[in-house]
C-alpha cells in the first residue's frame, strides 16, 4: 500500500508537469512549478527517512484539493483570457538602452544595504572570519522579532530588483557579462550576513525567470551562443551553491533529529544532501498534518482574519495601534522533529477557513495564468516583473506564503518602478 501511494503521487507530479510544459511551451510556467515543488516534498515525505506522522483524511483533502483548484483555476483563465488582450509584436531594448544605469543603481542601492549589514555585524562579532565562524549565533539573533540593531531594514531587498534586471540583462545581451552576475554576488553576500537562504533562492528565481521566459520561444543552433548560456548559467548556480553550502555549514545546524531513520543518519557530514535538507524539503507539509490537527481539535492559533495573507500592511499599521501585530517567524511544532513553516496552506486556513482557502488559490492561479498571457502577448518589462514574483510565490507555496515577506513585496514594488524607468527612457524596437 506505501508503495502504490508513492507511484500515485508520482504519477499527479509528473502529469501536472506534464501538463503545464504542454500549455504553456516552457518548463518555466507556474503549472510546471506548482508540480514540481510539491510533488518532490511529497514523494520524499512519503519515503519516511524520518518516521513522519501519517496524513489526516482532512490534509490529504486540502493538499490535493488545492492542487486541483490551481491547476483548474490555471486552466480556465488561460483558455478564455488570452483571447482578450490583444497581442503586440515583441519588443526589444535595442541595446539594452536605459537599462544599464537602473540595472547599476538598482544594484549599487542593494550592494549599500548588504555593505551596512555587514559594517554592523563586524563590529559586533570583530572581523569577517569571526562573524562567518559564528553563524548559529548570527542566526538565532536574526530570527529574533527585533533583529540585529543597527541594520538598516529592506535597503538589501533591492537586491532583488537588481536581480531580475541582472536576468533581463543577461538576456538582451545575448552573452556572459560580468555585470548581469554581480547581484547575484551582492544576494549571497546578503545571505551570508543573515545567515538565510531564502532570499537568495528569491533572487535566483527572478534572475532565472527573467533570462530564460524571454528567450523560451527563441531557437538556435548556434553551438557558441549555447556554450556561452551555459556558461553563464553554471556560473552563477555553482557561486549559489556554494554561497548556500557556506551558510549550512557554518549556521551550525542540528544534522540529528527525532525519528531519523538509519539512511538518513548516514548522509550526515555530507554536503548538499544533509539530513537538514532532507527536513527543510519534506517537513512542511508534516507541519500543514500537525497544524490541521490541532485546528479541528478546537486548539486554533486564533490568527486575525488576513493576517498571513496581508502580513506586512498588518506589521506597518500595528506600529500606529490600528492592528495586530504578525510575528515573522510562526509556531513551532513536533513532527516529530520541531519545524514551523507548513506551507502556504497552513497560513491560508488559519487566515479564511477551508472555503476561503479553496478561493484563494483559484485567485492565485488566476492572477499566474493572467500574468503569463499578459507577457506572452504584450513582452512589456513591467508584465515580466509581475510574472517572475508571481512564480518566486508558486515555488515556495510548499514551505510559506511570500507575501508574509515584507522584502518580497517591496522588490515586486521596486522591480516595477525599474522596469517603467526603463520603458520610458529607453529606444524600443519591435522584432
Amino acid at each position: 500500500m506505501p508503495e502504490l501511494t508513492l507511484l500515485t503521487y508520482v504519477l499527479i507530479t509528473v502529469a501536472t508537469i506534464w501538463l503545464g510544459l504542454r500549455v504553456y511551451g516552457r518548463w518555466i510556467n507556474h503549472i510546471t512549478i506548482y508540480g514540481i515543488v510539491w510533488g518532490t516534498q511529497i514523494v520524499l515525505f512519503q519515503l519516511r527517512l524520518i518516521k513522519y506522522y501519517d496524513f489526516s483524511p482532512e490534509t490529504t483533502f486540502l493538499i490535493f484539493g488545492a492542487w486541483a483548484v490551481f491547476v483548474v483555476s490555471s486552466l480556465t483563465f488561460k483558455t478564455f483570457y488570452s483571447g482578450n488582450v490583444p497581442a503586440t509584436r515583441e519588443r526589444t531594448h535595442e541595446g539594452v538602452g536605459f537599462l544599464t544605469p537602473v540595472l547599476v543603481t538598482f544594484t549599487l542601492v542593494g550592494a549599500i544595504g548588504t555593505y551596512q549589514h555587514w559594517l554592523v555585524l563586524i563590529r559586533l562579532f570583530g572581523s569577517i572570519k569571526n562573524v562567518i565562524i559564528s553563524g548559529n549565533v548570527l542566526y538565532t539573533l536574526r530570527t529574533r522579532e527585533s533583529g540585529i540593531p543597527g541594520m538598516w531594514p529592506y535597503v538589501d531587498s533591492f537586491g532583488l530588483a537588481a536581480d531580475f534586471l541582472g536576468g533581463y540583462f543577461a538576456a538582451a545581451r545575448g552573452r556572459p557579462i560580468l555585470l548581469a552576475m554581480i547581484p547575484i554576488v551582492v544576494q549571497i553576500a546578503n545571505a551570508i550576513s543573515g545567515f538565510g537562504r531564502s532570499g537568495l533562492v528569491i533572487g535566483l528565481i527572478l534572475w532565472g525567470t527573467a533570462y530564460f521566459v524571454p528567450q523560451a520561444n527563441k531557437r538556435t543552433r548556434d553551438w557558441k551562443s549555447l556554450r556561452k548560456r551555459f556558461l553563464l548559467v553554471t556560473s552563477v548556480l555553482l557561486i549559489s551553491a556554494l554561497g548556500m553550502e557556506l551558510i549550512r555549514e557554518y549556521r551550525g545546524t542540528n544534522e540529528s533529529f527525532a525519528g531519523e531513520t538509519g539512511s538518513l543518519s548516514k548522509a550526515k557530514g555530507v554536503a548538499f544532501i544533509a539530513p537538514s535538507v532532507y527536513l527543510y524539503l519534506s517537513s512542511d507539509v508534516a507541519v500543514l498534518n500537525k497544524f490541521l490537527d490541532y485546528e479541528f481539535s478546537g486548539e486554533t492559533e486564533n490568527t486575525p482574519v488576513g493576517a498571513n495573507t496581508f502580513a506586512p500592511f498588518f506589521r506597518l499599521f500595528s506600529k500606529y495601534g490600528i492592528s495586530d501585530y504578525v510575528r515573522e517567524y510562526q509556531k513551532f511544532y513536533n513532527v516529530p522533529v520541531g519545524t514551523n513553516t507548513g506551507t502556504y496552506l497552513r497560513e491560508l486556513y488559519a487566515d479564511w477557513g477551508i472555503g476561503g482557502t479553496m478561493l484563494a488559490v483559484y485567485v492565485i492561479g488566476a492572477l499566474c495564468s493572467v500574468a503569463a498571457t499578459v507577457y506572452d502577448r504584450r513582452r512589456t518589462l513591467s508584465s515580466l516583473v509581475i510574472l517572475s514574483h508571481l512564480y518566486a510565490f508558486v515555488f515556495f507555496t510548499f514551505m510559506v506564503m511570500l507575501s508574509r515577506a515584507t522584502y518580497w513585496l517591496i522588490s515586486l514594488v521596486a522591480s516595477l518602478i525599474a522596469a517603467a524607468i526603463v520603458d520610458k527612457f529607453s529606444v524600443r524596437t519591435d522584432t
